[in-house]
């Protein structure tokens, strides 16, 4: 399992429990991102001193969801929507970027509390609301679960039974909405999105 061109200061309030979910992935921060304009706009030192308090933008960037975001396996480099998104906001605020990386949405939410990053892309999720402002969604897409081929499993609804087992990152969005709206199945966390999946394969697990 596994996220326009406005960005606004407001928080979202998005999600439906269906065969197939949508989770909007938004860009958390208090300044209106507007596409590939060619002047940057004037910022007030009030917002570059919130934004930037550094005096660089310090980003943080999900790399386990490869829909957004992939990394060059020889040189390191970050390239994808949420890179884009990232160097141009730095660009409109006139100042240097730092992407910060992590393996999961969950560890990337964890490095807020450790002061790890001023912005964020980030997937909307109700409980992450206590400790982060979202704007508006820049983009969403579905996402549903992953069975085995022999699986007599075939819809959302005929996961969520007793004794069925289901792997999942750890603090992610996904296991976020699962443990809120999950009544008989079991969450199997592990620490990131690929561990999830090696996990789901190594103990045999149901979705």
């Amino acid at each position: 399992m596994n996220d326009g061109q406005q960005i606004c200061e407001m928080k979202a309030q998005r999600s439906r429990a269906q065969s197939m979910y949508r989770t909007a992935i938004i860009l958390a921060g208090l300044v209106l991102l507007a596409s590939c304009a060619t002047t940057p706009p004037q910022i007030s030192s009030a917002v570059l001193a919130d934004l930037a308090p550094t005096g660089k933008l310090r980003v943080g960037i999900n790399y386990g969801n490869p829909v957004f975001t992939v990394k060059s396996s020889g040189s390191g480099e970050g390239s994808g929507i949420a890179v884009d998104l990232a160097r141009e906001l730095g660009r409109q605020l006139g100042v240097a970027v730092e992407l910060i990386s992590y393996n999961s949405g969950g560890q990337l939410t964890a490095g807020l509390a450790a002061g790890g990053w001023d912005v964020a892309i980030l997937a909307f999720e109700q409980a992450r609301t206590n400790v982060i402002d979202y704007s508006a969604p820049f983009a969403e897409s579905d996402a549903t679960y992953l069975v085995h081929a022999a699986s007599p499993l075939r819809t959302a609804e005929d996961v969520d039974r007793k004794g069925v087992r289901i792997a999942v990152s750890a603090k992610g969005g996904n296991d976020l909405f699962l443990t809120r709206t999950l009544k008989n199945a079991t969450l199997v966390r592990a620490l990131s999105p690929e561990a999830a999946f090696k996990l789901f394969v190594a103990e045999n697990l149901d979705a």
